[in-house]
């Protein structure tokens, strides 16, 4: 998460930004701190792509790459756009006929699938904490990690992967309209 401090004379050269890892709680709601944001990434014995919200209670089965590409279907977006900035359906697949299934047995195995879960903890929209942009850094982490684009499966991200995962973040941003922008992006690094 990151703040932005503006000085009050409007000079932006005087502002700092401050990157904090933190995990949230209500006070006499919740039994433990949780992260903001979780991702996760299974191999499913169907060969499709499954992308469930669950704070937004919502999923689809996508079996065709059209469906990849069509952000104003559902309120999946924000997944279909992680799904094609980590390059597990290549932007230039869109419109190309090839098939979705064949594009999943080459990284998971014939007749199987993913299931992409995503998961805002109770941050409102709107919250200004980069929410989208954290989340999209996360799912854009998890799917480079499971199709081996990233050094290691656990643990930090190696600074060159690091990067790569802002510079598709920003990307997501762009291609799925969550209405983050670059200057979120910051919130993905090392505390």
């Amino acid at each position: 998460m990151e703040r932005y401090f503006f000085p009050r004379d409007g000079f932006s050269e005087g502002a700092k930004v401050l990157n904090v890892s933190i995990d949230l709680a209500v006070h006499g709601r919740d039994s433990a701190p949780r992260p903001p944001v979780e991702a996760y990434l299974r191999v499913i014995e169907e060969p499709l792509l499954r992308l469930v919200s669950v704070d937004l209670g919502a999923s689809a089965d996508i079996t065709n790459l059209a469906e990849v590409f069509d952000f104003a279907k559902d309120y999946l977006g924000l997944l279909k756009a992680a799904v094609i900035a980590s390059g597990i359906v290549p932007p230039g697949l869109e419109g190309s006929g090839h098939s979705l299934a064949e594009l999943l047995a080459r990284m998971a195995g014939p007749g199987r699938g993913l299931e992409i879960v995503s998961h805002v903890n109770n941050i409102p929209k709107g919250s200004r904490l980069a929410v989208s942009t954290n989340l999209l850094a996360a799912l854009i982490s998890v799917c480079m990690r499971a199709t081996a684009q990233a050094a290691s499966v656990t643990g930090q991200l190696e600074e060159h992967d690091r990067r790569l995962v802002l510079a598709r973040a920003i990307l997501g941003e762009w291609l799925g309209g969550s209405g983050g922008g670059w200057q979120d992006s910051g919130g993905f690094g090392p505390a």
